[in-house]
């Protein structure tokens, strides 16, 4: 799902290239279960919403914005480590 090019952000910390790369990533994620992830938009871009799990009600504490190219994750710019960047965005969750 994701494409042999893939290029990773992790704002303010570090950039990753290619699956192998981008790989330690998800994994990394896999060791935590301090979020709750949630598809939605950013300034009305596809993303994907970062919630606290134990406050599902309040807003999102990051997100990740994603693009695609030919059907594959092409990029990644996750905002876990920036947190400020979701404050006075507009965001919105998935219908459905």
């Amino acid at each position: 799902m994701i494409a042999d090019d893939i290029r990773l952000e992790l704002v303010n910390r570090t950039r990753l290239n290619g699956k192998a790369e981008v790989s330690r990533y998800f994994g990394n994620y896999a060791k935590i279960s301090d979020w709750h992830l949630v598809t939605g938009q950013v300034e009305g871009r596809p993303a994907i919403l970062v919630f606290d799990p134990d406050a599902l009600d309040a807003p999102p504490r990051s997100f990740m914005l994603l693009d695609w190219s030919a059907d594959k994750v092409a990029t990644i710019r996750d905002f876990r480590h920036a947190s400020y960047a979701i404050d006075g965005a507009e965001w919105a969750v998935d219908e459905g």
